[in-house]
């Protein structure tokens, strides 16, 4: 079978390998501040309105940033994998979370005061221009989020979204094991339009779905789909 070239996953994946041992090197001299515990998945680290009075390093796992609507309506914006830093945010006087920050696999997480992080940066200046630049490259990915949903179709986003996460474990036979309401909330959508446009997918010969998983049956058109809009 034919492989398009496949599109990024549907959630920028964002690691501070560049950050994370500088970081920890300049805690290494309050061994208290890096206390690492166990979190299982589905954990919420922090939600909208909570102060935000912590910083947490994610030194093994996947935690994801989302956002949630006035009408109840999530949005995966950030897929964060370690080593990562997280609640960066905090580092702001009053800060107050517009996001939630929940597991997506068990993790190990350590939890730092805010006053903490602000001693070990005034005492390394370097370390804030590294944290200066982890907070503007999270931006640039969460303008993408939105210009992709601003610009690109619903079964544009969604065939990327199928081939992104196919990209990120290449089982075989292509398969991504993903609800609608899971994928919705990647792609910006609502649960009902992603049942749709799953349903003119299966039409179209482009995948098959069983109780288990969405088969990708048609690479190469999906990939012409999630590109331009159209499948050839």
């Amino acid at each position: 079978m034919a492989s398009p070239d496949l599109p990024t996953p549907p959630v920028d994946v964002v690691t501070d390998t560049d950050l994370f041992p500088e970081l920890m090197a300049a805690l290494g001299a309050d061994p208290a501040a890096i206390a690492f515990v166990e979190r299982p998945a589905g954990y919420t680290f922090y939600g909208p309105d909570d102060p935000g009075a912590n910083v947490y390093l994610l030194r093994r796992g996947r935690v994801r940033l989302s956002t949630i609507s006035p009408e109840g309506r999530a949005l995966a914006m950030l897929l964060l994998e370690a080593p990562s830093v997280f609640g960066e945010m905090s580092l702001l006087e009053g800060w107050r979370h517009d996001n939630y920050a929940v597991s997506v696999t068990p993790c190990l997480v350590a939890t730092l005061r805010r006053d903490t992080l602000r001693r070990a940066l005034h005492a390394q200046p370097s370390l804030a221009l590294r944290f200066m630049t982890v907070m503007s490259r999270r931006l640039r990915a969460i303008e993408r989020k939105l210009a992709d949903i601003a610009f690109r179709s619903v079964p544009q986003r969604l065939a990327a979204a199928l081939l992104g996460l196919w990209a990120e474990c290449r089982d075989m036979p292509p398969a991504v094991r993903s609800t609608h309401q899971q994928l919705a909330e990647m792609i910006g959508s609502h649960r009902e339009t992603v049942t749709k446009a799953i349903g003119d997918f299966r039409a179209a010969g482009l995948i098959r779905v069983d109780e288990e998983a969405i088969y990708l049956t048609d690479l190469v058109r999906l990939g012409d789909l999630a590109r331009s809009g159209t499948a050839a």
